[in-house]
């Protein structure tokens, strides 16, 4: 079980590092491309476009390895932590 676990991980990683740095490949490919335009409203609007799909497809990396991490670790239905008592002090305390 622990074998199976590790082996998840270790490909959850390798499969996140995969995608982002195709992603980056990508996004530099189309940036190179989108510059190179010669007419200047379709190159405005070529860069915009590469900046809004490159802005996308990187939280899309974010999302996907946070998410596999979530799933493999088993951390989702934890309780979050209590919140400290509200001591309504109006300043900090003092270091003496």
């Amino acid at each position: 079980m622990v074998i199976r676990k590790v082996l998840a991980c270790v490909t959850a990683v390798a499969g996140a590092a995969a995608l982002t740095l195709a992603t980056m490949i990508a996004l530099v490919q189309g940036t190179i491309i989108a510059v190179s335009i010669p007419n200047l409203p379709l190159r405005i609007l070529a860069v915009a476009a590469d900046v809004l799909l490159g802005t996308v497809l990187l939280l899309g990396c974010i999302y996907l390895a946070t998410h596999l991490a979530v799933r493999i670790l088993g951390v989702g239905h934890a309780d979050f932590p209590p919140l400290p008592e509200d001591t309504h002090e109006t300043e900090p305390p003092s270091k003496n």
